[in-house]
């Protein structure tokens, strides 16, 4: 039992780590210079999406609120230039985040947990990764760490890419289609994206 408490307080404390430093932009810079940036490309369409995904790209590194973007994209240009805008950004910003796990969290990562611990985190990752990715792409904070942490424990970056793409295109959907950034909303995003996952897990499950 002390073994497994201590394992599960190396793990959660290492998860922590991460989301602080996911929150650290936010609370440094804030987030209150991405409307502005935004309402200087509202008069242009495509220039206001190029912008969009611009910011969703660099959502691991800045404070980018992610759901707004999508909402302001779909409110000014339509709900066609804001889905491709967010599918997109979001997904670049899927890459940049599994990017900089590899390389950069996932030197952190050994300072919390031997070898052992993270063999067994990786497989555990690895077997259920779609909907563990999933189930946080819609929740602030929680899209950028599961994919920081998931590139961290070696998963490839393109496995991680490839397992988000539906979550990200449902996600850029429910927004740019949304009136507001309402509870309802989110709790929404999340049960779609979450059934998506899990339908495509099943199904490689049988394939195999």
């Amino acid at each position: 039992m002390p073994v497994f408490s201590n394992r599960i307080v190396r793990i959660t404390l290492f998860v922590l780590v991460v989301m602080a430093l996911v929150c650290l932009p936010f609370a440094i810079l804030g987030e209150e210079f991405v409307l502005p940036l935004l309402q200087t490309r509202a008069q242009q369409a495509w220039a206001l999406t190029l912008a969009a995904t611009a910011l969703l790209a660099a959502d691991a590194v800045a404070p980018i609120p992610s759901s707004l973007v999508i909402l302001y994209v779909g409110a000014k240009a339509g709900p066609l230039w804001g889905f491709v805008g967010g599918a997109v950004g979001l997904s670049l910003g899927v890459l940049a985040a599994a990017w900089l796990g590899r390389h950069a969290v996932g030197r952190l990562a050994p300072r919390f947990l031997p070898d052992a611990e993270l063999e067994r985190l990786r497989r555990a990752l690895q077997e259920r990764l779609g909907v563990t990715l999933a189930c946080c792409r819609s929740i602030p904070v929680l899209a950028e760490t599961s994919v920081l942490v998931a590139a961290a424990m070696g998963i490839p970056p393109g496995r991680i890419f490839r397992v988000t793409l539906l979550p990200n295109a449902i996600v850029a959907a429910v927004y740019a289609l949304a009136a507001d950034d309402s509870a309802g909303t989110a709790a929404l995003t999340l049960a779609l994206t979450t059934l998506a996952s899990w339908l495509y897990w099943r199904w490689s499950q049988r394939v195999r």
